[in-house]
């Protein structure tokens, strides 16, 4: 896609099949000197939580809704032929605590269900989501099934699939002693019977039925596993096995295949990746649940609903990997029936002197140079989202995951001090968020790096302060890679698509330091408080521009509506523009600026001049001077993001001049959240004196959607 002057932007695949994923978080129990556990939060006992699937009776929650769930999450595998995975056994703790823990949404332990490794066979899980779920359930019951495990494919004998191929679930014992992969059409009968007695139901699949080839030195791996031997080798000539890892391949077919269960009125499904991506884990962590678990550990001034829930948990994932999450249901439902919960799933701290130390929950991007608002141990609901309230930032020097040491880098003045019991709230993940892996190929393979060469992308990146502060050359294990080509050094990405080309080594390093850069604006979260509500308050549109070329004359253009969370369809040669629409809930006018984040790694600032837009409640904008209006073009099918950033009057903050080196940004004045937003990408926070403030940070919004290019004659 072109901008007027030439600039090129990438698009994305349209979401088309619900697939299945796992992950994993390993929780270091080995404490930091020093640091002490916090209580309540370790790692409960895989074989403790099993006991609760026996339990006869439903304990009714503090009002009075029964809630019950279902918890599986298989790491390890029977048949020596099924890969083993690090991650879905704590994920599936993670999810548990989530539920059940403190700060969590009042699911009784005793409701509660959870096969992990060899307890979650083929024939308990059966048994369980019979015994435990569909007999005991009655109207309006909230039930919730979490899985965490290998998906995969097996052939169709019904009919009900335009691909030909269910969709299946890795249970333990799978693929051993004649025991077959457990398919969608089974797992239909059994949400159907469960749908007869409640509609309530809520899905979290962390698995994938699609394979896309991945580099073999990436960090990332894959919840995927290819269908039996024995059907590949025995198909008849007439009978392929499709592969499903291309999502151009996937939209020619036009039709929409996975998970998708018969006419089930209310239900709620999430899962980990569709449209020919796969689901991922990194880090031994589920990148689909690490989302979850960010999006639905805060508390928001108003009930969260699931379609909210989507909206942000699309561009956390973004920020990790290339999947793309699939929900579909009743997503206006409030999440688990509304929970009215006081506090999210923050931290606590535990001493502050002779050194500062926190502890809690394991939450996703808690590392070294994580930053953590502390707030009074007496503040509740949004007040903890509201950085005016906020007595200090601190920074994160040593971390286990479940505690760490820190130190005050900014506090607010006539602000009581740091006390133990103040809540911690994560406000920015870690360095490790900054930080882009990249591999060189190795010089002995076609496309290799050389020796040489090597040493100018070393030296080139040396000189790059920027780049250095977010992007490591690794030996192995890069989430990025350049080879070298057609004298033409070539970046990839983890699916192993190239991203782009270029001539220099200069080049390059600028390119991967805005990739890195984009890994950070996609997880970006607001802190609005009770005044404003992310992917809510400002609300997002792509629409056609006034003027459009002659090539665009018969082509149509679907409008999807404000925030959606499926992509914005633009047809090949269409101009189009952002709009932006402030909620007339707001109680105040904000300064509207956005950023568009394509794939190759070019980052577009709107308005263009790097100024801000005022709006008032229920006011609107399009942007479209100079500069702002874009054409669709190649590649097809690649998703792209639009991030719009609202910020209070008081507080400026030029977006697009973040998106600069910090020498080009070396002479703005810099106070508030502009201020610690570019400490954070230079990696220069807590080098001084904790800096005493009285121009506190204001609460912020953002929302993002979005878009991909279509050949409407395909």
């Amino acid at each position: 896609m072109n901008t007027v002057n030439n600039s090129t932007l990438h698009n994305a695949s349209v979401l088309r099949q619900i697939v299945l994923n796992a992950a994993f978080y390993t929780v270091m129990l080995c404490l930091l000197s020093g640091i002490h556990a916090p209580h309540g939060h370790a790692a409960p006992d895989a074989k403790a939580l099993s006991k609760a699937c026996t339990a006869k009776n439903v304990v009714s929650s503090e009002d009075g809704i029964r809630r019950l769930a279902l918890i599986v999450g298989v790491g390890q595998y029977k048949s020596t032929k099924i890969p083993d995975l690090p991650g879905p056994p704590q994920d599936a703790k993670r999810i548990y605590q989530l539920l059940t823990g403190p700060n969590g949404y009042d699911f009784p332990k005793e409701n509660v269900c959870v096969l992990i490794d060899d307890a979650a066979t083929t024939a308990n899980f059966k048994h369980f989501f019979s015994s435990f779920l569909i007999d005991r359930a009655q109207p309006n019951d909230e039930v919730v099934f979490y899985y965490a495990g290998h998906g995969s494919q097996t052939r169709d004998h019904d009919g009900d699939e335009p691909d030909g191929m269910d969709e299946t679930f890795v249970f333990h014992d799978a693929r051993d002693s004649g025991i077959k992969d457990f398919t969608d059409d089974e797992f239909d009968e059994l949400l159907t019977r469960l749908h007869q007695k409640t509609s309530h139901i809520t899905i979290f699949l962390d698995s994938c039925n699609s394979g896309t080839a991945l580099r073999g030195d990436t960090e990332f791996l894959s919840r995927y596993i290819p269908p039996p031997e024995s059907e590949i080798e025995n198909k008849t000539e007439t009978e392929t096995v499709i592969e499903r890892g291309s999502a151009s391949e996937s939209l020619a077919n036009n039709q929409k295949t996975g998970w998708i269960t018969k006419s089930l009125p209310g239900i709620v499904v999430f899962t980990a990746a569709g449209d020919g991506t796969v689901a991922l884990e990194k880090n031994s962590r589920g990148i689909f649940t690490d989302a979850i678990l960010t999006t639905f550990g805060q508390v928001n001034a108003t009930q969260l609903t699931y379609a909210q829930a989507a909206r942000q948990i699309r561009p956390l994932v973004k920020a990790e990997s290339y999947q793309i999450p699939y929900f579909q249901g009743n997503l206006q439902r409030t999440v688990f029936a509304g929970v009215n919960r006081k506090s999210p799933l923050a931290w606590e701290v535990i001493e502050t002197a002779p050194q500062l130390k926190l502890g809690g929950f394991p939450l996703p991007g808690v590392d070294t140079g994580a930053e953590f608002r502390v707030y009074d141990g007496f503040l509740n609901g949004a007040d903890l989202h509201d950085p005016t309230k906020a007595k200090a930032v601190v920074i994160v020097e040593e971390s286990t995951g479940l505690n760490a040491t820190a130190r005050i880098i900014s506090r607010s003045v006539d602000t009581a001090p740091i006390r133990p019991g103040d809540l911690a709230v994560l406000s920015r993940p870690g360095s490790a968020q900054r930080m882009l892996k990249v591999t060189l190929r190795s010089h002995t393979e076609q496309g290799g790096i050389t020796v040489e060469k090597a040493k100018l992308i070393n030296a080139s990146l040396d000189q790059n302060q920027d780049a250095k502060n977010m992007v490591q050359l690794v030996k192995d294990n890069g989430v990025f890679e350049i080879s070298y080509d057609n004298d033409q050094y070539i970046i990839s990405g983890p699916e192993n698509r190239v991203r782009n080309r270029f001539n220099t080594v200069d080049s390059v390093i600028e390119n991967l330091r805005l990739h890195a850069l984009q890994r950070v604006l996609s997880s970006l979260r607001g802190e609005g408080g009770s005044l404003f509500a992310d992917q809510d308050t400002l609300q997002v549109q792509l629409v056609p521009a006034d003027k459009q070329d002659r090539c665009a004359q018969d082509l149509s253009w679907r409008q999807a509506p404000p925030n959606a969370i499926a992509a914005q369809e633009i047809p090949l040669c269409y101009r189009w523009n952002v709009k932006v629409r402030l909620s007339e809930k707001s109680p105040v006018r904000l300064l509207v600026g956005g950023l568009i984040l394509s794939t190759d790694g070019s980052i577009f600032g709107l308005p263009a001049d790097g100024t801000a837009i005022p709006l008032g409640p229920g006011e609107e904008a399009v942007f479209a001077a100079r500069g702002e209006t874009f054409i669709a073009s190649e590649p097809l099918n690649i998703e792209d993001q639009i991030v719009v950033f609202g910020t209070q009057e008081t507080n400026p903050v030029p977006w697009s001049r973040l998106t600069q080196s910090a020498v080009e940004r070396a002479g703005d004045s810099k106070s508030g959240l502009y201020r610690i937003l570019d400490q954070y990408l230079k990696g220069t926070r807590g080098v001084s004196q904790p800096v005493e403030t009285d121009d506190t940070d204001t609460a912020w919004t953002r929302s993002s959607i979005t878009m991909r290019v279509i050949n409407p004659d395909h």
